[in-house]
C-alpha cells in the first residue's frame, strides 16, 4: 500500500462519515413524520392515552436496535495479518455502525417535536448530529489506533 492510496482511503472514509449523518437524519425524520399520524396532537382531548402506543413501540425498539448494532460493532476487529484493503473495509463498516448507533440518540428529540411541534427540538436535533459528526470524525490517527488495538 502506498502512502497516496492510504490517504485516499482515509479521505473516502471521511466523506462517507460526513454524508452518513445527514442521510440518517433525513431517514429518521421521514420515519418520524410517517409515524406522526399515530401521535396525538397537544390539543387532543387526552393526548397521553392516544400517544402511548407509538412511544412505547419507540422505547422498545430503540434499545433493541442499539444492542444489535453494538454487538455487531464489537466483533469488527482489526487483524494486522489481513490485507490493508480488508482492514479498511472493516474500519469503514465499523464507522457506519457507530454512526448509526450514535444517530439514534436523536430519536427522543424527534419524538418530542412530534408531540410539541416546537422548532427548538429540531434545532437541538440538528445540533446534536453536527456535534456527533464533528467529535467522531475519522482520521489517519484514529485508524492507526484502531488497527493497533
Amino acid at each position: 500500500m502506498t502512502d497516496a492510496e492510504y490517504h485516499r482511503s482515509i479521505r473516502r472514509i471521511r466523506r462517507a462519515h460526513w454524508l452518513h449523518y445527514p442521510i440518517q437524519a433525513l431517514l429518521l425524520t421521514a420515519a418520524a413524520l410517517a409515524g406522526s399520524s399515530q401521535v396525538a396532537m397537544p390539543t387532543a382531548a387526552n393526548p397521553r392515552f392516544a400517544t402511548w402506543p407509538a412511544l412505547l413501540l419507540l422505547a422498545a425498539l430503540l434499545p433493541l436496535v442499539s444492542l444489535v448494532l453494538y454487538a455487531v460493532a464489537r466483533y469488527m476487529r482489526p487483524n494486522l495479518r489481513r490485507p490493508y484493503e480488508e482492514n479498511m473495509r472493516i474500519y469503514q463498516s465499523r464507522i457506519v455502525l457507530r454512526n448509526s448507533l450514535l444517530g439514534l440518540l436523536g430519536l427522543p428529540l424527534l419524538a418530542a417535536y412530534l408531540i410539541t411541534h416546537q422548532v427548538v427540538d429540531l434545532v437541538t436535533y440538528a445540533g446534536l448530529l453536527l456535534l456527533l459528526s464533528w467529535q467522531t470524525a475519522p482520521s489517519a490517527t484514529t485508524y492507526q489506533r484502531w488497527l493497533l488495538s
